[in-house]
């Protein structure tokens, strides 16, 4: 999930990197992103500004931050952060040709297991949807403060708001055991493929008893396809790159042990008998194709995983609350709050 937004403009004339737009959802926060982004607009709320410099100035503080690590970087790239202990990591980058004759500087925040270029696809998309509206932020910061102008760039504000939260919750993965990227997926990925794998193969064996069908070149026909359905289903809905890892070698061992004993036994046991190897150079040679079948299912489940849905899916928002702050509560508030749960 990316929890925080920051849009900046920079016009082709000048180098003045001008903050237009922030997007930041606290409730869906982390509890130390929460903190800091609380830190900084309780010091912004003490100058008493209008509820729209809330938003201004906070963008305004996160680009300091945004220079300092230009200056850090000395002009290379800035790489995705991950922030340990947190759960969170900080993108950095820009957007050319989106809005004419200036630069979009995008300062993100976004949970550690999103996609680099995941984040950056959905904020592209976001801005794009809302290119006219960005436009017109733009021209109302340029023009003098008045109530109107206020009014009018918090209608705004809430409109792009609306629309950039049923965004990220569109991209949010829809299956829901595979949604994070942890070990779950890559059982749901390894059990989905062995099934896809043992219904095809049972299929064929199935056909090949009533029409007797399954010569040589079949059999080799026949693996390679179910071998490719197999990879796309266990990359599929395994879905990310991590755990394709884990998923693919186990669906490829068994898979490939089981195709072995039945769609290609009568073939193996020919070539067992017709190469005249012994025991230990024949068995080396299975080991050999078999580590081959696995490197293939990972490469093809890779494939699929990565560029259907690492690059394109958010991982749901990762909302924790410390021991400390639950004990905050005191017992009649729990009370209340259990009695208004059961009315």
């Amino acid at each position: 999930m990316i929890y925080l937004i920051e849009v900046s403009v920079k016009s082709e004339k000048d180098n003045d990197l001008r903050p237009v737009y922030l997007f930041y959802k606290p409730q869906e926060s982390p509890v130390e992103l929460r903190r800091s982004i609380d830190n900084i607009l309780s010091k912004i709320r003490e100058r008493k500004e209008t509820p729209i410099h809330d938003r201004i100035l906070l963008a305004k503080e996160l680009n300091v931050f945004f220079d300092r690590i230009k200056i850090l970087m000395l002009g290379i790239p800035f790489e995705p952060q991950k922030l340990e202990g947190t759960g969170i990591q900080v993108l950095v980058f820009r957007l050319p040709k989106v809005i004419p004759d200036h630069e979009v500087h995008i300062l993100a925040i976004a949970d550690s297991e999103d996609s680099p270029i995941a984040v950056r696809k959905v904020i592209k998309g976001i801005l794009k949807d809302n290119k006219n509206k960005i436009i017109r932020l733009m021209k109302l910061s340029q023009t003098k403060e008045s109530e109107e102008s206020y009014n009018e760039i918090l209608d705004i504000y809430s409109e792009i708001d609306f629309k950039t939260s049923e965004a990220l919750r569109t991209k949010i993965r829809k299956i829901r055991w595979a949604e994070k990227a942890g070990f779950p997926a890559a059982i749901l990925g390894t059990l989905f493929g062995l099934v896809v794998l043992f219904i095809l193969t049972g299929l064929v064996l199935w056909l090949d008893s009533i029409y007797h069908y399954l010569t040589r070149d079949a059999a080799i026909i026949l693996g390679l396809g179910i071998i490719l359905a197999t990879s796309f289903f266990t990359g599929y809905i395994t879905g990310w790159a991590k755990w394709i890892r884990l998923s693919s070698a186990l669906v490829s061992l068994i898979g490939g042990s089981i195709m072995m004993l039945t769609l290609f036994n009568s073939y193996i046991t020919a070539a067992y008998y017709t190469l005249n190897l012994s025991t230990f150079t024949f068995g080396l040679v299975i080991a050999i194709i078999l580590v081959s079948m696995i490197l293939f299912i990972y490469f093809v489940s890779f494939i699929f995983g990565y560029y259907l849905v690492e690059t394109k899916c958010l991982v749901p928002p990762k909302i924790r609350i410390l021991s400390e702050e639950k004990a905050k509560i005191s017992f009649i508030q729990k009370l209340k709050t259990r009695l208004k749960g059961l009315t």
